[in-house]
């Protein structure tokens, strides 16, 4: 059975009330993500979930007839020709979005419910509760407005800035709104961290028996924008002066779940984190004016009101505010305000997360944005120049938080046409490489052969280029350069250095002196052709075996590409099976040597006196006479002969080279050997001849940032009331009224808020039987009856909100219409 895997990498843009609406979509997407574990459970022979039972058998908290139920007909329906599986693996949010990608992240990290949050946005999200106490108007306050009122509404009305017709509940709304404390924050910021706490908590007391949506081996990335008020001074090296210092504003929040092959969760999730959840959502949707800025303290006191311990506040801030006590700054301290105001719109954060994730199977990348009000291409009402507050509005607010997503959406195009390329080069250079590889090896990878074979051809193989001595030189340095990056960075950490600090620099200089001193460093480099064994090699290319970290991820992540692209040529049949399955034994093999290198990510391998040995050298505090930097390198051969101890010290408790012998083991083994004699040669040829391979991509993936990830394209698609157009009611009319009154409309009557989440479901349900279908060949396409599943879908979602939302009958009973018409 063909399989792929449709991986979805979600964005939510801000948008104040409008989070009401993101949150029906992502009702949606947790459906279709349950959908496909349900589907994948009953193919794996799990005899708790077969074809017979429903939706709600396997989830309670869903209605007896769920949407669901048709997600999983679709995969049922396609799984005749190929078994898809949804994962939804990075999150990325900002501002109201981010409560969002906080509430959405913590379902799919846990397989928890999200009933108890849709409660919340319903029943709490409302005016009069998140106004503060003290600032909220009593009957006598500034009584002056209450003759201005209604001319106010009527005008507000004509301008189209009200969620339609203001009633007397609007207009009360409104009302104290306006007549609220003025000059400071109106809005109720430890209220708001309240409502997220208690919505995490009850989501984890509604939790379903499965651990996580997360299938075994994949990680759950989260990331949340907010703005430090002060921001974090940051050194930049120039010409004159040599450093100067900016203060960056920008700062991710980020939360991860790892689910291990054991079974085991790694979780931000968990009820120890929810603190830490609570905070996030709170500090990125402090709307300037609206709430008041956010602050540890905050969670501290509600917590300590509620006598509830933080048990994860260390760890979260060692993860997500290193950089400021490195830079000598207390995160208590930190002034944080709504993530929107220079990250509205979180596109890239989240493709920086997706190429460090890779795919089990054939994958579908997508990029999905959540964007609830896109820019029309309309002109703005008027032509003229807008007046003095026009400007000002514009300038402070509109204008940062509607900024086009162009440059972002252009760059990930130019990456995708790169990959496209990349993907061209290895196709064109394949049958080349290959002839190399057969005679270097003399032709005995068709027959079999030791793991001493392919560890001599393997160390054998980084000469092949050496008479091209241009290119070989020139690569081999920049190979060497990486590995240097590499002890620097454990150097400096060990030193407590910040990345890129004055203090970092003076030790990357002082190991490149070094390493010109030791000829590591040179303009040539020659090797002998009797290399049988690791301790064989020259100093220099020992600098690679024993700290080149990125290059050995680099070499094992196209390996995997190699593997991968040897499915689509397995034909059917018994033989077949047993090939796919020595492939996806031999890619576990290669996942745990990759997974093995993430043991180097931090200093834990480190021993206490290898730490105390960086610290003596280039440490101030601890150096018995002043740090080495450069020139003390270059004139001491006493301080070269430390240095040298040190870095072998630091090799042998890295033992970096181990993972090499460990892939010469994998790739060795009966499964390569066993495996039909075209694809042992490809997966052989393009380890042995990675090198090669190097010289082709590097370039361009270094450029890409694709130095640890997957060659693979990111499609982007969209979700926003523009794009569903299944359902129309009237021709040019918005949908959304929580849009209006500057993005607070959903604020003003729980009937805006009801209107707003059906949409957000009715939405969602259109554009991902859309995304669904998009990934799937065109000749499957057929059979799956995609516009009767997407109608069966709408009358689920008619039908169970038609019991919970009370306040807007007339738009059920249009949308009903509307659906049956179908």
């Amino acid at each position: 059975m063909k399989e792929k895997e449709l991986r979805l990498a979600l964005v939510f843009f801000g948008g104040v009330s409008l989070a009401v609406y993101q949150h029906g979509i992502n009702r949606e997407i947790l459906n279709l993500v349950r959908a496909s574990k349900v589907y994948h459970a009953g193919r794996s022979g799990d005899e708790d979930v077969g074809p017979g039972r429903s939706f709600h058998q396997h989830y309670p908290d869903e209605p007896e007839r769920s949407t669901g139920d048709i997600y999983r007909e679709f995969l049922d329906a396609l799984g005749k020709d190929m078994a898809l599986r949804v994962i939804v693996d990075v999150v990325a949010g900002s501002s109201a979005g981010g409560i969002n990608g906080i509430t959405l992240s913590a379902a799919l990290a846990h397989d928890r419910s999200l009933m108890p949050i849709t409660s919340m946005w319903l029943e709490q999200a409302d005016m009069l509760n998140l106004l503060a106490p003290e600032a909220k108007a009593r009957m006598w306050s500034k009584w002056y407005f209450w003759p201005l009122l209604r001319p106010l509404l009527s005008r507000l009305g004509r301008e189209g800035l009200l969620p339609g017709q203001a009633d007397a509940e609007m207009g009360k709304r409104i009302s104290v709104f306006l007549r609220s404390r003025w000059f400071k924050p109106p809005l109720d910021g430890r209220l708001l961290s309240s409502l997220m706490l208690d919505g995490l908590t009850a989501m984890h007391d509604s939790g379903s028996a499965w651990d996580s949506l997360l299938p075994k081996g994949e990680r759950l990335d989260l990331l949340v924008t907010v703005t430090d008020f002060r921001g974090l001074e940051r050194p930049i090296f120039i010409h004159d002066p040599p450093v100067v210092y900016e203060r960056e504003h920008r700062h991710l929040l980020r939360f991860a779940l790892e689910h291990r092959k054991t079974g085991h969760l790694l979780s931000d999730f968990d009820a120890d984190n929810f603190p830490s959840l609570a905070f996030a959502g709170r500090a990125s949707a402090s709307y300037p004016g609206g709430f008041p800025p956010a602050q540890l303290r905050e969670i501290d006191d509600l917590l300590a009101e509620r006598h509830l311990p933080w048990p994860a506040r260390s760890r979260f801030l060692a993860e997500n505010f290193r950089n400021y006590r490195e830079r000598g700054e207390n995160p208590e301290e930190a002034v944080l305000v709504d993530g929107s105001i220079l990250d509205n719109k979180p596109i890239m954060a989240c493709v920086e997360a997706i190429r460090t994730h890779g795919a089990f199977r054939e994958v579908d990348r997508r990029l999905v944005y959540i964007d609830p009000h896109p820019k029309s291409t309309k002109l703005p009402r008027g032509s003229g120049v807008p007046g003095f507050f026009a400007t000002l509005r514009g300038a402070f607010t509109d204008l940062p938080r509607n900024d086009p997503v162009y440059n972002e959406l252009a760059m990930i195009s130019r990456y995708n046409v790169q990959a496209r390329r990349l993907k061209a080069a290895i196709l064109n250079a394949r049958p080349q490489i290959a002839r190399l590889i057969e005679a270097e090896t003399e032709g005995r990878l068709k027959g079999e052969f030791t793991v001493e074979d392919l560890r001599h051809w393997r160390l054998l193989s980084i000469t092949l280029l050496s008479g091209t001595s241009v290119v070989y030189d020139a690569w081999l340095r920049s190979l060497i350069f990486e590995a240097l990056d590499f002890i620097v960075r454990l150097i400096a950490t060990a030193c407590q250095y910040a990345p890129d600090s004055p203090e970092a620099r003076r030790v990357q200089e002082a190991i490149e002196a070094w390493a010109r001193r030791q000829e590591i460093i040179a303009e040539t480099y020659a090797m002998s052709a009797n290399l049988y064994r690791n301790v064989d090699l020259p100093l220099f290319a020992r600098m690679i075996l024993d700290f080149g970290l990125i290059y050995k991820r680099r070499r094992l992540n196209f390996v995997l590409h190699e593997i991968n692209e040897l499915y689509p040529d397995v034909s059917e049949g018994p033989a077949a099976e047993e090939e796919t399955e020595a492939l996806d034994l031999l890619k576990i093999k290669i996942h745990k040597c990759i997974t093995e290198l993430a043991a180097y990510d931090d200093l834990d391998f480190l021993s206490r006196h290898a730490l105390n040995a960086c610290r003596e050298l280039f440490l101030e505090d601890w150096a018995e006479q002043r740090p080495l930097t450069a020139e003390v390198v270059d004139a001491d051969p006493e301080a070269v002969a430390a240095l040298s101890h040190l870095i072998e010290r630091l090799a042998q408790e890295c033992d970096m080279a181990r993972s090499a012998d460990d892939s010469d083991t994998a790739l060795a083994s009966s499964l390569v050997q066993g495996l039909k004699e075209q694809s042992r040669i490809a997966i052989l040829t393009g380890y042995l001849g990675y090198f090669f391979w190097d010289v082709i991509l590097r370039p361009t993936a270094s450029a890409l940032s694709l130095d640890e990830g997957p060659i693979e394209e990111i499609l982007v698609d969209r979700i926003s009331p523009e794009d569903a157009s299944s359902i129309v009611l009237d021709e040019g009319k918005p949908v959304l009224l929580g849009s209006s009154f500057a993005g607070f409309g959903g604020f003003l009557g729980r009937a805006v808020r009801e209107n707003d989440y059906l949409w957000g479901r009715l939405h969602a349900v259109d554009r991902l039987f859309d995304i669904l279908l998009s990934t799937v060949p065109a000749n499957l396409r057929d059979g799956l009856a995609v516009d009767a599943l997407k109608k069966r879908a709408f009358e689920r979602v008619l039908e169970e909100e038609g019991r919970r939302l009370e306040l807007v009958p007339e738009l059920l009973a249009r949308i009903s219409d509307a659906v049956s018409r179908l």
